[in-house]
């Protein structure tokens, strides 16, 4: 006998299982303290909800500097957005890639701390649902890994964070749809072009008419340079999809 479930059934399937691999937090995720019946500890809640004040980028979603004396206007663009034109609408973040955040991240992303996925995903949800625009997704994709790193590293963990997105926003997700068919050298210490010319051609669409039309969110842990988020919107809206969004669990800082 066969049984076929339902894309939501298999969320939640897949959420109970990362739970029972990795039992829910005694302590704060985020530092290790005593979460005292939240989410979090009191000082990271603090933090956390000190993101939800800062000024980001109404574009790319970075965060402005702090200390920066930006106009309180509804719709401000930092230095790059304004003379940038990206292949994406808007991304947003959960907040700024430094402290706590930025550590957890790590952890998560080096050190194999899976479980994390549940607690950062969480963030980007609350960000997600600041965004009326977000509001209009139809399908959800990770940001893909090559073969050579998913093998060395285990798990892709923007794939971790998909599946926790998709199953709090009630959105499908697609692990399949895109691919990074080579390894590309570390970003860290190029240049705006040399890191464009690093991943070019390094993604691919599977699948051109399981996208077309579709407005798609595509995820990613850190969004800092931009180049990564924008190499994947490319493909992707060459391949024909509709408004294409990003979101992350942290994005770098302008000024």
């Amino acid at each position: 006998m066969v049984v076929f479930l339902e894309v939501s059934e298999m969320l939640s399937l897949w959420r109970d299982l990362l739970n029972l691999i990795f039992p829910s937090f005694l302590d704060c995720p985020l530092c290790g303290g005593k979460k005292e019946g939240k989410d979090f500890c009191n000082s990271c809640y603090s933090i956390i909800s000190s993101y939800k004040q800062e000024l980001y980028c109404s574009r790319c979603g970075r965060f402005a500097g702090k200390g920066s004396v930006i106009p309180c206007v509804s719709d401000h663009y930092c230095y790059i957005c304004r003379k940038r034109q990206w292949p994406f609408e808007l991304v947003r973040a959960a907040g700024p890639y430094e402290g706590v955040l930025k550590e957890t991240i790590h952890r998560f992303k080096y050190l194999g701390r899976k479980n994390l996925a549940l607690s950062l995903a969480g963030l980007m949800v609350e960000a997600a649902r600041m965004e009326p625009l977000l509001t209009c997704v139809d399908l959800v994709l990770p940001v893909p890994l090559a073969d050579e790193k998913l093998h060395v590293r285990g798990f892709n963990q923007a794939g971790l964070l998909a599946e926790e997105v998709g199953y709090r926003l009630q959105l499908p997700v697609n692990h399949k749809l895109l691919v990074k068919d080579f390894e590309t050298r570390p970003q860290v210490g190029l240049d705006r072009v040399a890191r464009e010319k690093n991943l070019a051609g390094a993604f691919r669409v599977t699948n051109t008419g399981a996208i077309q039309g579709k407005n798609i969110m595509i995820i990613d842990d850190v969004f800092t340079t931009g180049n990564t988020m924008s190499s994947v919107a490319m493909v992707v809206r060459s391949a024909g999809a509709g408004n294409i969004f990003g979101l992350a669990a942290a994005a770098g800082r302008y000024f």
